[in-house]
């Protein structure tokens, strides 16, 4: 079995240790919006499509994060490329592309963006020293099958655990417990992801200052992203807030707005437009 690695959190990463941060764009706007885009390692200069696709709103005024996880078999219109998987825009036109694909289809304002690659993910969570997850029984075969998957494609070992329960995580688990999917739906994945940001916000809150800001000049240099080190300084002060941000998240489609359909043979949702956007908006501005 080929191994397909999942680096949805590896973008949930960026926006803990990044866009939680980040300074206002203007002096009239508080909150700033980061389109955080996970994908797969490819050959230099090849783009493949985009794991994970993730508006994270980070308000610097009132301490909140809230993040809109949107899942990878939309079916929407592409610009230039048809009507298609929304992880897709990517593949086509980069970062740009799939940004002005979400600003068109959810009317959203997308202030900067940030890509992250797995090898991010693995490195900057052994740093912090793991992450504790619960496994149930249930995800407990699956997840074991993609570690040894994991070990085989790069000629490694061990990661496996023998029971369900609460674990702490290296880098290489913390990975292969966020590609867990064939158990349940995309829905249920990106929940797990979603309950590792909890877990990385309370590792990152022990970190004192200055450990903190050095992670977070480390891990910069290695995405791909239009934020600058300045943006990093910025907010700075907020991490003494992390154990009370306000931190929230949804996942779209939304429960009841989306479709199950098969077209030309590809299973895709199709997302009920009207309702997403007006439930985005008022996740956004609530």
């Amino acid at each position: 079995m080929k191994f397909h690695v999942r680096k949805a959190f590896a973008a949930l990463l960026a926006a803990v240790l990044l866009c939680a941060y980040l300074s206002p764009a203007q002096a009239e706007q508080t909150a700033l919006n980061i389109l955080i885009i996970g994908v797969d390692s490819s050959p230099e200069g090849k783009r493949g499509r985009s794991d994970a696709m993730m508006l994270a709103q980070v308000d610097a005024e009132s301490g909140s994060v809230r993040i809109a996880s949107f899942l990878r078999d939309l079916y929407v219109s592409i610009p230039g490329a048809g009507s298609t998987r929304l992880n897709a825009a990517y593949y086509y036109g980069g970062e740009k592309l799939l940004k002005e694909t979400l600003e068109k289809h959810f009317d959203l304002r997308i202030d900067r963006t940030v890509t992250v690659r797995f090898s991010t993910l693995i490195d900057v969570i052994d740093q912090l020293g793991g992450v504790e997850m619960e496994i149930s029984p249930k995800e407990l075969s699956h997840f074991n099958d993609i570690v040894m998957d994991y070990n085989r494609s790069y000629s490694l070992s061990g990661g496996t655990v023998k029971e369900a329960g609460t674990h702490l995580l290296n880098g290489k688990q913390a990975l292969c417990y966020s590609r867990i999917r064939k158990i349940d739906s995309d829905f249920q994945r990106v929940s797990r992801q979603q309950r590792m940001i909890a877990a990385m916000l309370d590792r990152i809150s022990a970190l004192p200052k200055w450990d903190l800001l050095g992670l977070a000049l480390k891990t910069i240099s290695k995405l791909d992203t239009d934020l600058s080190l300045r943006d990093v300084m910025g907010l700075m002060p907020m991490a003494a807030r992390l154990k009370t941000l306000d931190f929230q998240t949804v996942t779209v489609p939304f429960e009841g707005a989306f479709t199950e359909e098969t077209v030309n043979g590809m299973m895709v949702l199709k997302p009920d437009l009207p309702t997403c956007k007006r439930r985005l908006k008022t996740f956004f501005s609530p």
